[in-house]
Formats: structure tokens, C-alpha cells, sequence
């Protein structure tokens, strides 16, 4: 899907972008609304609903919005929109979750987890991995527990011990369950044992998860 800086809808939200970063926020959602009202294909109604979304001060309002961008995303015919998926779904299952429809909340979750292969590498990806991962220990839908890793984290959490959280928090945060997500979280724990900053029982625990997730 080729971008067009020259697109009216594209310069729009990107002027409303900048408005927001002035903290214009009102003047952005008016931009946001006016590239709406342009819009005149599928591309361009996702892109502006979505940002449509970005200000809503109700959260049925906001709902509505994200699911009239992910509508329109599915309706373009372009392999390259699936990159956009797991964002897409991933908001409109916040939406849900705002509003206590965590039936809703769940099932959109994991579609967002369906398209996660879809993600670009980089702290994009990683943002919105993290995301979907949250939304589904939130909503008890992870079908990617492990309670022995989930113990050690809350109690590094509770002892306030950086080192660790700070190496195996990002792998663990973004585990969604691919095998790639497996060797991550591996190799983070792998690093947090041989860097002995652990007491003797987390120690213990951590080398023994190794073993574990390396015999999957």
C-alpha cells in the first residue's frame, strides 16, 4: 500500500498530529473530523477514523470510531494493511474493555494476537505486542501462562530489584507466544542467571524456567 504525503486525508491528520502535540487537542479533533468528512475510499475512512478515535471523550463514542477504522481496513484490498491489524483490534478491544464487555474485549484480543506475526520489528511492534499481551492477562484470555515466571516477576516487582526487571522485562512483557517470543524470553533469562545478580532461590528458579521453556 503506497503512502501519498500529498493525500488531503494524510496531510490533514498529520496536521492534527502536530496539533496535538501542542496540546491543541481540540483544534486536532476538528482537523481529525474534517479528514473524515473528506474521505472518499476505504484507505482513506480507515485512516481518519482512526484518528477520529484518538480523542474521544465518551467511551462508546470511541468504541464506535475504532470500529469504523478496523471496518474499513478489512475492506482494502492490500496484504500490506495486515501490518495495521493488530493495532486496530487491539484498540477496539480497549474500547470494549473500557466499557466492561470483556467477552467483546477478549475475543478482540486475541484476534489482534492472530495478526501479531504481522508486526514490523522495532519499538512499534514491540509497543503494540506489549499491549495485546496486557489485554489478555487483563481479561484472563492469555493462552500463554507461566506461573513460575509470572511469581518471580511480582516478587522482583515488590523487591524493587532493577537488574532483572530491567532484562527480562522487556521479553517478557512482549511474549505472545511464537517461538521467536520463546528464544527472547530465553535468552533474557539465560543472561539474567549468568549475570548472578539473583539470591540463591530466584537463582534456582530462573535456571530451572531455562530448562523448561527450552524443552518446549
Amino acid at each position: 500500500m503506497q503512502f501519498d504525503p500529498n493525500n488531503q486525508v494524510i496531510q490533514l491528520c498529520a496536521k492534527g498530529m502536530q496539533l496535538e502535540a501542542e496540546g491543541k487537542i481540540g483544534e486536532a479533533h476538528m482537523l481529525f473530523l474534517q479528514a473524515w468528512e473528506v474521505s472518499e475510499n476505504n484507505f482513506e475512512r480507515f485512516t481518519s477514523a482512526h484518528y477520529v478515535a484518538r480523542n474521544q471523550d465518551n467511551y462508546l463514542d470511541k468504541l464506535k470510531w475504532n470500529l469504523e477504522a478496523l471496518k474499513f481496513a478489512v475492506m482494502i484490498e492490500d496484504e500490506t494493511i495486515k501490518a495495521h491489524y493488530p493495532s486496530l483490534y487491539l484498540n477496539v478491544a480497549k474500547s470494549y474493555e473500557d466499557i466492561n464487555d470483556l467477552n467483546s474485549a477478549k475475543k478482540y484480543y486475541q484476534q489482534a494476537l492472530e495478526f501479531s506475526a504481522y508486526l514490523p520489528a522495532g519499538n512499534y511492534g514491540n509497543m503494540i505486542r506489549s499491549g495485546i499481551n496486557e489485554g489478555l492477562k487483563r481479561t484472563d484470555a492469555s493462552e500463554f501462562k507461566i506461573p513460575a515466571l509470572d511469581e518471580l516477576i511480582n516478587n522482583w516487582c515488590e523487591r524493587k530489584e532493577l537488574k532483572p526487571l530491567s532484562l527480562v522485562l522487556p521479553a517478557y512483557l512482549q511474549f505472545l507466544g511464537s517461538n521467536e517470543d520463546r528464544n527472547k524470553l530465553i535468552s533474557a533469562l539465560s543472561y539474567t542467571s549468568a549475570t548472578r545478580c539473583l539470591n540463591a532461590e530466584d537463582q534456582e528458579k530462573t535456571d530451572n524456567l531455562v530448562r523448561e521453556l527450552s524443552a518446549v
